[in-house]
């Protein structure tokens, strides 16, 4: 190359340097911040159940019972985080989300949230079975049957499989999996004490499951909810679940606040 030729380009990288700099000033930013890409959008889907749906948080919008309150929605409009797919439904099993919602999500899917496992416990039956007599043989048979599926781990295992069946489904994605609280103010009765037995142990699953996949280098997160609501349990002044009984479709499901407190658990895992 010629020493014009070197000039030249010494000339013309010059030139580029001062239009960069300039700018900067103009805009008062560092050459370094107008290099600087945003954060990727996240392509979200969101798999579960009625509390991923938002059920008894706000106006039914479907079938399903999803809501905009439900905190996948809330998530929806956090900056840079698009909500692709709602394909949370109440009454949803783990095994009815691997049926039904899985196909939801693909290669492009680069967040996914999940909430599942309830229905498989069946918490809801066993209140409505054990709420006219909890000292009945009929309740006593529900709530010795939900201790069984916990001892068994089948809902553990059935978990670690739906979770393969994501990450295989979308490699790219990062995984959020949340658990449940504990519902009830502790003392209330014998029977609610047990209820809150089972969802620790319920929880105590998810977190197992989690941890399972996790060591198999597979993007998994899980947050834990159980404690989240002490205070604003069903038995408190100000529970963030619904507390009457007779409205199956509030009862002992997140208010808006209690899926605000959702997003917010979320929120600080995606930070992290």
């Amino acid at each position: 190359m010629s020493a014009h030729s070197n000039r030249r380009s010494r000339i013309v990288g010059s030139i580029a340097g001062a239009t960069v700099a300039l700018v900067a000033v103009f805009f008062g930013a560092a050459p370094s911040a107008l290099a600087a890409k945003p954060d990727p959008v996240n392509r979200y889907v969101s798999l579960g159940d009625s509390y991923a749906a938002g059920q008894g948080a706000g106006i039914p919008l479907d079938g399903c019972l999803r809501s905009d309150a439900a905190y996948p929605v809330l998530l929806d409009a956090v900056p840079r985080t698009n909500l692709l797919r709602q394909a949370a439904c109440t009454g949803a099993t783990i095994s009815n989300v691997a049926e039904s919602q899985l196909s939801q999500v693909n290669r492009g899917t680069t967040l996914v949230t999940l909430t599942v496992g309830g229905n498989d416990l069946g918490v809801g039956e066993i209140l409505a079975i054990c709420a006219p007599d909890p000292e009945s043989f009929a309740c006593a048979t529900a709530v010795f049957e939900a201790e069984q599926l916990l001892t068994s781990g089948v809902i553990g295992q059935q978990y670690v499989g739906l979770l393969l069946a994501i990450a295989e489904r979308a490699p790219n994605a990062r995984i959020v999996v949340t658990d449940y609280p504990v519902p009830f103010v502790s003392g209330w009765s014998a029977l609610t004490d047990s209820v809150n037995a089972a969802t620790l142990a319920l929880d105590a699953q998810i977190g197992a499951a989690v941890d399972t996949v996790g060591a198999m280098s597979i993007e998994v997160e899980y947050t834990s909810l159980a404690f989240a609501y002490v205070g604003h349990q069903v038995g408190d002044l100000e529970p963030w679940l619904g507390a009457d009984q007779f409205d199956p479709l509030t009862f002992l499901h997140p208010t808006a606040t209690g899926q605000a407190v959702y997003r917010d658990a979320i929120l600080l895992v995606l930070a992290s």
